[in-house]
């Protein structure tokens, strides 16, 4: 399995797992490759001569980069070229997007506390996990000031991590209690929680 890094034409590329991008995320895909450039290079497989037609390579992972790119104008990408079989193109094409997932609560939650426990800063752990200082530093808070109901209705998938966070930053136990019921119940959303005084 040979591998090198060239640049080479976007419309050679074909999409063998596309998957949906959120716009609002694609966009800041876009920008940040627009402010630094591309960091790390796609990945593709040549295709065997025998399937050559107006692609030459199939993506293995990078879809989002890849539009981006585009969407900047540029008509080539660079990309680290292998020589994969169908089945390795498949298998490989399918960890990548299942590695790309976001993670669920309390999976998120765990490696926060793994990485806390390992000396890393919040800064460190946030860019390390891709999320904010703000909800390491919240969960981290909750965790400390023992936050329990809050802390278990985002671990069940009740309310989002976020949402616990900004709920916790509130006065009392009691409007705490409050917002969490108006949430769960679907009586205030996240937009209007945010307003909250």
């Amino acid at each position: 399995m040979s591998e090198q890094v060239q640049l080479i034409p976007i419309e050679q590329i074909f999409v063998v797992n596309p998957r949906y991008r959120d716009p609002k995320k694609f966009a800041v895909i876009v920008q940040n490759i627009k402010n630094v450039g591309l960091k790390v290079p796609i990945q593709v497989s040549r295709r065997p001569a025998s399937e050559t037609d107006t692609f030459k390579y199939d993506l293995i992972c990078g879809q989002g980069r890849m539009e981006a790119f585009k969407a900047l104008g540029h008509k080539e990408i660079p990309a680290e070229v292998k020589d994969l079989s169908r089945q390795e193109l498949l298998i490989c094409s399918l960890v990548e997007n299942i590695a790309r997932r976001y993670p669920k609560p309390m999976d998120l939650i765990r490696e926060i506390e793994r990485l806390k426990t390992l000396g890393n800063s919040v800064p460190q752990i946030s860019k390390k996990l891709d999320v904010s200082d703000n909800l390491v530093r919240g969960y981290l808070s909750l965790k400390n000031s023992g936050e329990e109901r809050l802390l278990e209705a985002a671990v069940m998938g009740k309310i989002p991590l976020w949402v616990a966070v900004d709920i916790a930053n509130t006065d009392t136990l009691e409007t705490q209690r409050e917002l969490l019921k108006a949430y769960e119940e679907k009586q205030i959303d996240y937009k209007s929680l945010r307003a909250y005084p």
